[in-house]
C-alpha cells in the first residue's frame, strides 16, 4: 500500500505502523517515508521512531528489528486502510464484495465489518442488498477516516 494513499487516509501510531509493517501492507521504506510525515515521535517508545527516521536509505535493513521494538498490535487502522484502499481502486480486484469477505477473514472476523460483509446478514431495519452494503461500508469508511485522520494531530518532523 503506498505512503501517499495511508496519508491521505490516516495518522499512525507507533503501534499502528508496527502492525502494519508486521502484516506486510507497508515495506522498509514505507515505514521510513511515514516516520517521516506521519508518526507521532512523542509517543514513541524507546526513540524507534527517530532512529528510523535517521535511517539512509542504504540502512533499511534495520528496518525489521527497530519495528520490533515498537509495541504491537492495533490492527483497527488497517482494517480500515485496506477497506478504504479496495474501495478507491475497484478496477484492481475482480469483485470488490469478494476482497471484503476476504479481508473479514484475514482479520480474523472484526465485528466492525459485519454489517457490510456480503454474506452476512444485514442489520436489523437496514437496506438489503448490495445497496445496503455499500452504504454501509461508505458509512463506515467515513467514520473511521474522522477516527484515524482527522482526530489525530501529529507534529510533523523535518528531515
Amino acid at each position: 500500500m503506498p505512503d501517499s494513499f495511508i496519508e491521505q487516509n490516516a495518522r499512525l501510531t507507533p503501534r499502528e505502523l508496527h502492525r502494519g509493517y508486521v502484516d506486510g501492507w507497508i515495506d522498509a521504506a514505507t515505514v521510513v517515508e511515514l516516520c517521516v510525515r506521519n508518526v507521532a515521535p512523542d509517543s514513541d517508545p524507546a526513540g524507534v521512531v527517530e532512529s528510523l527516521l535517521l535511517l539512509l536509505s542504504d540502512e533499511l535493513d534495520k528496518v525489521p528489528d527497530l519495528v520490533d521494538r515498537l509495541v504491537a498490535d492495533d490492527q483497527g487502522v488497517w482494517i480500515f486502510l485496506t477497506l478504504a484502499y479496495v474501495g478507491a481502486h475497484p478496477s484492481k480486484f475482480d469483485s470488490i464484495l469478494r476482497a471484503v469477505e476476504m479481508l473479514y477473514a484475514d482479520f480474523d472476523y472484526p465485528p466492525k465489518m459485519e454489517s457490510f460483509v456480503p454474506f452476512m446478514p444485514p442489520p436489523a431495519g437496514a437496506t438489503p442488498g448490495v445497496a445496503g452494503i455499500e452504504q454501509r461500508w461508505d458509512e463506515y469508511l467515513q467514520q473511521e477516516r474522522e477516527l484515524y485522520l482527522d482526530q489525530r494531530s501529529f507534529p510533523t518532523i523535518q528531515r
